[in-house]
């Protein structure tokens, strides 16, 4: 049986995806009153694409980009009251996308559980990629 392989390239190296997986914070984001208060708990979730050629070779934390970076990155951002969730995850996106040049893709979600919207709702989430 044969099987087809996918790889992603850019400039013609291939990029290898670091992913932050479930970052849970208890922030103050919201419109209403009471979430600047109160607060509420979120996961945000994170994958960045970059070259980790370098890093492969030499064993090097330097030589790649580090995915405790990516969750400071995300808790400074999450830890600044924003009434947006827009806002909060374009903050991560341009604070991500400065920790190293060699990342090429940034995607974001931020998922807010048991939203106060007036019904029985697990979470919402908002995701960016760029």
């Amino acid at each position: 049986m044969d099987r087809k392989y996918v790889c992603f390239y850019i400039f013609g190296k291939i990029l290898s995806k670091i992913y932050v997986n479930n970052a849970w914070f208890y922030s103050f984001h919201g419109c209403l009153h009471e979430e600047s208060v109160i607060g509420a708990e979120y996961l945000v979730n994170v994958m960045v694409d970059t070259n980790t050629d370098v890093a492969e070779k030499n064993d090097d934390l330097n030589s790649t980009v580090d995915y405790v970076d990516i969750y400071n990155a995300i808790k400074t951002e999450m830890d600044k009251p924003s009434k947006l969730l827009e806002t909060v995850m374009e903050r991560i996106i341009v604070s991500i996308k400065g920790i190293s040049g060699d990342i090429s893709v940034v995607d974001v979600g931020i998922k807010k559980l048991s939203p106060p919207i007036g019904g029985n709702v697990d979470s919402v989430e908002l995701r960016k990629k760029v």
